[in-house]
């Protein structure tokens, strides 16, 4: 029994969630949830309202990047830029969305897993969020190689170690 009304049968869906910014690829749901396993009966709106989310947040952390390139090379789209950055790219806005999915997760059927999932829910979300930010920082790199190879930047401009972050507190 499920608490939305759907049943396990309806585990295929033709959703693709379209990006706004054309540079970088669509969405598709079926996908997002083949890739992480979910319940086939949890209705569709989290997901896309999670997976939109995901991807104006992952759009706005490469934008400025993606502008940068565009300024010294014609890119149109990531998959013309470089093909093998599109699946790197869908990895980080699935990670940021399924840490936004943690909360959806509790039903009559799975309370026991819930209670557990729950319990370790903030590093469970960390986790996830980390890895999406392992993938923007792969792509904001790629790109700005690429940007710095064709004269966009200062040759001698500072270098930053990989994965550090730094943030006013």
């Amino acid at each position: 029994m499920s608490l939305n009304g759907k049943t396990a049968a309806s585990t295929t869906t033709a959703t693709v969630i379209t990006n706004p910014r054309p540079f970088f690829p669509d969405i598709e749901l079926q996908a997002f949830i083949d890739n992480y396993r979910l319940p086939g009966e949890y209705n569709e709106a989290p997901l896309v309202y999670e997976l939109t989310g995901a991807i104006r947040h992952v759009n706005e952390e490469l934008t400025d990047f993606v502008l940068i390139l565009q300024s010294v090379i014609v890119a149109e789209t990531l998959e013309a830029f470089e093909a093998e950055l599109v699946d790197v790219y869908k990895a980080a806005v699935m990670h940021w969305a399924r840490s936004g999915l943690i909360k959806y997760f509790e039903t009559i059927n799975r309370k026991a897993a819930a209670e557990i999932q729950g319990e370790r829910n903030e590093m469970i979300v960390t986790e996830w969020k980390g890895e999406a930010q392992s993938c923007i920082d792969m792509l904001s790199k790629r790109i700005l190689k690429v940007a710095t190879d064709n004269g966009a930047l200062p040759e001698k401009r500072r270098q930053f170690t990989d994965g550090f972050r730094a943030s006013i507190i």
